[in-house]
């Protein structure tokens, strides 16, 4: 039968290991699934010239989610969660394992019904985007933040369950000379599933405050930040306008330098 419209198959849809052969898919270590990620209306597109293929990345079967890989906090891992034959597993995803499967093969081969998303298909799609769209950070920026970005990290990973992300704006743009200061508005973003997390985030803001000034004392000879803003918001309060004006601080990141390498929202 030939590729239709009306195919089965969706963004986030799971390939079974046992079909891997039949879409010609041979070297696949350590993988327990696959995962469709092209959009709907690629997957759909039945011309097979425009869109000859489906994207997909290899999967693993983790018995616990790691909070500091959820909610597309780090563009090159993904935990992301299913309900499996009742039961909620978590997939682990990596972004360096993409691959086609020309939808000539995989038309007679159905999506492993056993496997649904649980999670918003938002939360795949903003991860897939993120490893595109990270904004790199001027290097004078970067080392003036050094120690900043280690305290948040370390804090970040310690209470990643909570948080939603670390958002950051600064002015001015571009690179500036040690004698010449940087503004800094940071947000941290917190669920609200639970009470606690929000005195968390709110506790991170404060105690980050406190410190800032005793972190820059270790960089200060590549010049000065003047922090504007640290505060916890949760992510009701959190809106778009707040997300198009700030910049999102993943856990991996690299700036424009390669070497040494320095981080990159």
């Amino acid at each position: 039968m030939p590729w239709s419209r009306n195919t089965s198959w969706r963004q986030g849809s799971v390939l079974a290991q046992n079909d891997f052969q039949a879409v010609g898919l041979t070297d696949t270590p350590d993988a327990d699934l696959a995962v469709a990620i092209s959009h709907d209306c690629d997957i759909a597109n039945d011309n097979l010239d425009a869109e000859p293929a489906v994207e997909f990345i290899f999967a693993r079967i983790l018995e616990e989610r790691n909070g500091n890989y959820t909610h597309g906090k780090n563009p090159r891992i993904l935990h992301l969660d299913y309900r499996h034959e009742g039961k909620s597993v978590c997939l682990e995803l990596l972004a360096s394992r993409k691959m086609m499967v020309p939808k000539n093969l995989l038309e007679a081969i159905q999506p492993e019904q056993t496997y649904t998303l649980m999670a918003s298909r938002q939360v795949l799609q903003s991860w897939l985007a993120a490893r595109y769209r990270r904004h790199a950070l001027p290097n004078s920026l970067v080392e003036r933040l050094r120690t900043v970005f280690g305290y948040i990290e370390k804090e970040g990973k310690k209470n990643s369950a909570g948080i939603v992300s670390f958002r950051l704006s600064y002015e001015p743009e571009g690179e500036l000379t040690p004698n010449e200061a940087y503004e800094l508005w940071l947000s941290i973003v917190y669920i609200t599933d639970k009470a606690e997390y929000g005195s968390m985030a709110q506790e991170i803001a404060q105690n980050l405050k406190t410190e800032f000034p005793k972190l820059l004392e270790k960089t200060q000879d590549s010049g000065t930040v003047d922090l504007r803003q640290c505060e916890a918001f949760s992510e009701e309060e959190f809106t778009l306008r707040d997300m198009r004006d700030t910049e999102e601080y993943r856990i991996e990141h690299l700036s424009y330098r390669t070497d040494p390498p320095g981080p990159m929202v």
